[in-house]
């Protein structure tokens, strides 16, 4: 029972009963025993202990008089002084004084005692009593907005902790609060945090984190809301987000200023925090324990509408009903937990579903203002599939209906039976704050309260609201109902001469078959003809199908498909002797070779683009097929096909461009899907397609490529056919030492490798690095493309292992290992060397190799290393016989800064001295070390000036510039 507070909003479940003079005293099976007869009370001061905090853990303060909160339930501690009997009271087994600590002085229901069900119960319900104040501060409002048909509530994720409190009541003894079923307490707990979590999906809980027992000032003859409120003063209670307290009282029933029969009152204190007393547990408590967390949740009463005058609808005025025939009656909503205590938790309707935030979002169909007929089709309310149940605006009133499906599944296999189980309509209430009631427009609204047991709309019955709008149920089944929603203003008067004129414009349809049937899908009409159909909708109007046309119409689901209804008559007289007929989602396509078949959305707008049966694509050979990777659908036509995907879009591939694609694996190979149709006007002829990933090239001498990834980026940044590479001569060539891909062009190969990147190879150095075995060669792959603008117009590639040089004068070769690190010491090409003129050449003396440059040669060994040779120290050891003479190999590089401006090279077996004046020579063996040890070209003979020459008689001689040195195998050396 309901009525608003200003701080707080407050509820009530209630049953007057009378209790039967010969009950006997129920004890729960879990409760704990009254002390023995041994045991002494000693009357305590009424309770004021704050209650422990349940988010911060602050240790709750104590008064010096008050008893301590024990964990319940109990098992003596110290008891208040017994109160008089209440005077509602069953009398019990035991003859005990006053204040005996092991009588029970009320009736202790059975945990399957069900009030509703017991004939002295003289049940009353729909009382409203305002909830007195208390002195905890002021609650946040709940921000409802009053409207009738939105979320007032915005969808809440958290765990309410629940503090569980069993109070002894002023006046009760220790063993009445002992008899209180803890077991059936904590369920019903448990059974609420199923109901909440479940609607919720799973957003909400309700966890039992604390249990107490309190020792209370309050009566039981105080209406429940001042139990609430005293006991709330004395535990200090403050409400805090997503935290609840619920108190269990030892008594049968709860009172209002001595008015009896509540089983349970919830107070809102907002919209995630409130409070819950109970009496003792009884068939019933997990229902009304399940209904009171609904009010903290936020949502009132769900309700019936009765009038005497048995209206099924009344509009409102003001606050109240139009007409005086007719009430709320509170609680008379039996197929919702927020209606009656029951046994059994139905589920919330699906108003107040929608205003308290619940669910996912999405189980309710939102069919905005309905100003035609339209047909909408349910699911079990109780089940899970999304859109199961549906709300529209009426055009008249504005006011929104909801439609639910009512069958015996999940926690509505027990209610939705009999006469509820079917169509429930149900609206905003009149009651309630803000809008947060319910009311149920049930078929005979002459019966209220829980004697209606019909409260559903069955198949073949119609509801008229009362501004007109018809809801007819068409069918009714345990797991869907179809019902049609039809305005005031009758389709059918609008449709039938409309309908009637096609068919007379389109006589190859026939003579009529059936009667016009209105109420379909988008308030549309039909009627049969012997060889079709016509169909009308206010939209569209209407137009005859016929043939192979409406076959094809009909497998797409006719009205409810794809295709939606007609908005042209066919059309015949296209090319092949086609035919076309256009439909709100598209066409319909026939021809004698292809058959009809549809094309829809993206891809026939595609398809339009490019000219449709006139195109090259041509006709279409059968419908959509979808189901791609990444949600991707194609449509075959005679001259190619069309793709489509949401990251893609729509494109068609056809010939050449078609077959290339298709050989990498269509959608699913390497390109993915066509980001564009193919485009032509490159140069020399060619065309190109792009794709996700890639591309495809042609030319009028070259076939369709694919170009991808890093090769195809590597190609575009050359400037793509029109650069130095030409068009495509090969798809991507992959296994490659070392995992590289090789794509050839027409003038050169882009190269890839994981530890080398992507790079280009063209013309003489392409051809240079070919010869060499490409990647499988000395050089390995390129580390990068070809650099242009070095001395002389020359060019030059690294790769792995070396470089290849170029110049319009020496032509192109490569430079690796110790050559290459010697030449890059001289300083390459812009050095003393110049470039290249030749490549290495081996196989010479111990293993040497050579390679000629433009002033110059380097020469290597393995023991010498690689060293210059150049100009007349050049020349001069070449007259040695190179290598093979008595020098061998260089040892070093020129160095000059000598005496007089001179040079000088070691070699293997000597040296070569040059001055501007003496000119170049060799000096070696017993000559050259005499001569040293004159202190070469500083000492006392200064520079060669000739070289070593012999006799036949194995004379030796050589000339310096200040004397000569000679030598023979008698004499030795002699100097002269």
């Amino acid at each position: 029972m309901t009525l608003p507070s200003p701080a707080r909003l407050l509820c009530a479940a209630l049953l007057s009963f009378g209790l039967m003079g010969s009950a006997v005293p129920a004890v729960a099976t879990d409760a704990v025993p009254a002390p023995s007869p041994s045991a002494t009370a000693t009357p305590a001061a009424p309770s004021t202990t704050s209650l422990p905090s349940t988010t911060d853990g602050a240790p709750a303060a104590e008064s010096a008089t008050t008893a301590p909160i024990e964990p319940a339930p109990g098992n003596g501690g110290t008891p208040k002084a017994s109160d008089p009997q209440e005077s509602d009271a069953a009398p019990t087994t035991a003859s005990a004084e006053p204040g005996n600590q092991e009588e029970i002085t009320s009736f202790v229901p059975d945990l399957t005692w069900n009030p509703l069900n017991d004939p002295n119960s003289n049940a009353r319900y729909g009382e409203h009593f305002a909830q007195p104040l208390t002195p905890m501060k002021a609650a946040s409002p709940l921000g409802l907005d009053g409207s009738a048909g939105t979320a007032a509530i915005a969808p809440r994720t958290g765990e309410f902790k629940v503090t569980l409190v069993t109070v002894q009541l002023s006046g009760k003894t220790v063993a009445d609060t002992d008899a209180i079923n803890m077991t059936a307490a904590r369920n019903s707990i448990t059974s609420a945090n199923s109901y909440w979590n479940s609607a919720s999906a799973g957003r909400l809980k309700f966890t039992k984190v604390n249990e107490f027992r309190h020792v209370s000032a309050a009566k039981i003859t105080d209406s429940y809301g001042t139990i609430m409120a005293t006991v709330t003063r004395e535990l200090n209670w403050q409400y805090r987000s997503y935290e609840s307290l619920v108190i269990f009282v030892p008594h049968a029933d709860l009172n209002y200023n001595g008015s009896w029969g509540i089983l349970g009152g919830g107070f809102t204190d907002s919209s995630t925090s409130g409070r819950v007393i109970m009496p003792y547990p009884s068939a019933l408590t997990n229902n009304v324990v399940t209904h009171e967390f609904g009010h903290v949740l936020g949502l009132h009463h769900a309700n019936s509408l009765a009038c005497s005058n048995g209206r099924s609808d009344v509009p409102r005025s003001g606050a109240s009903w139009a007409d005086s025939a007719c009430y709320s009656a509170e609680y008379s909503d039996t197929t919702d937990l927020m209606g009656y205590a029951q046994v059994s938790l139905p589920v919330i309707n699906s108003f107040l579903w929608e205003y308290g935030g619940f669910g996912r979002g999405d189980e309710i169909q939102n069919l905005g203002k309905v100003t035609d007929a339209k047909q909408v089709s349910l699911r079990p309310w109780a089940g899970i599939s999304a859109g199961r149940a549906a709300k529209f605006t009426d055009p008249v009133s504005g006011e929104i209906y909801y439609l639910e499906l009512r069958a015996p599944e999940g926690y509505d296999a027990q209610s939705a039976v009999n006469g509820n189980r079917g169509i429930k309509i149900t609206k905003q209430d009149i009651l309630g704050w803000s809008g947060n009631a319910s009311i149920v427009l049930t078929p005979n609204s002459r019966v209220s309260g829980w004697g209606n047991a019909s409260l559903t709309w069955q198949a073949g019955q119609t509801f008229i609201s009362h501004s007109g709008t018809k809801i007819r149920v068409d069918s009714v089944s345990n797991s869907e109902a179809r019902v049609t929603i039809e305005p005031l203003q009758s389709s059918a008067s609008v449709a039938k001469p409309l309908v009637d004129a096609s068919a007379a414009r389109t006589p190859a349809i026939g003579g009529a078959v059936s009667a016009l049937v209105c109420g379909i899908s988008g308030g549309g009409c039909y009627q049969n003809y012997q060889y079709g159909q016509v169909h009308w909708t206010k939209a569209t109007g209407a137009h005859a199908t016929q043939g192979a046309v409406n076959t094809a119409w009909g497998r797409s689901g006719w009205e409810a498909g794809v295709l939606g209804y007609p908005v042209t008559d066919l059309a015949c007289g296209l090319k092949d002797s086609g035919c076309v007929q256009s439909f709100q989602g598209g066409n319909i396509y026939w021809t004698p070779a292809t058959g009809a078949a549809l094309t829809l959305g993206a891809i026939d707008g595609t398809w339009s683009a490019l000219g449709r049966e006139r195109s090259t694509l041509g006709y279409p050979l059968g419908n959509e097929i979808c189901g791609l990777t990444g949600g991707g659908c194609y449509q075959n036509f005679q001259g190619g096909q069309i793709h489509w995907s949401a990251s893609s879009g729509a494109f068609a591939t056809w010939g050449s461009f078609s077959r290339a694609w298709g050989q990498t694996g269509w959608e699913k190979g390497s390109l993915g899907y066509p980001t564009s149709n193919e485009a032509c006007g490159l140069t020399g002829g060619g065309c190109y397609q792009n794709f996700q990933n890639g591309q495809i090239h042609r030319s009028s001498t070259t076939d369709p490529y694919v170009t991808t990834g890093n090769l195809a980026r590597a190609w575009a940044g050359s400037g793509w056919e029109q650069g130095r590479h030409g068009y495509p001569t090969s798809n991507t060539i992959c296994g490659l030492i070392g995992g590289g891909c090789l794509q050839t062009f027409q003038k050169g190969n882009i190269y890839t490798s994981p530890s080398t990147g992507t790079a280009i190879t063209t013309g003489s150095i392409d051809a240079t690095w070919s010869a060499l075995g490409r990647e499988r060669g000395k050089l390995g792959y390129p580390t990068g493309n070809e650099v242009c603008g070095l001395t002389g117009g020359g060019c030059y590639q690294n790769f792995q292992n070396g470089q290849i040089h170029k110049s319009p004068t020496t032509g192109t070769y490569p430079t690796y290992g110790t050559i290459a690190s010697a030449w890059g010491n001289s300083g390459w090409e812009n050095g003393v060397l110049g470039y290249p003129t030749s490549g290495e050449i081996c196989g010479l003396t111990g293993g040497g190799c050579y390679q000629n440059f433009q002033n110059g040669q380097i020469h290597w060994s393995p023991t010498t290393g690689a060293s210059a040779t150049r100009g007349v120290f050049n020349t001069a050891w070449g007259q040695t016989r190179w290598e093979a003479g008595s020098l061998g190999y260089p040892t070093g590089n020129q160095a000059c800064g000598l005496t007089g401006g001179g040079c000088y090279q070691d070699f293997q077996g000597g040296q070569i001295h040059w001055s501007p004046t003496t000119g170049a020579h060799p000096t070696t063996g017993a000559i050259g070390a005499a001569w040293r040890a004159t202190g070469w070209e500083k000492g006392s003979l200064g520079y060669p000036t000739t070289n070593e020459t012999c006799t036949t008689t194995q004379t030796c001689t050589q000339t310096f510039q200040k004397g000569r040195l000679s030598w023979s195998p008698t004499r030795g050396i002699t100097r002269s």
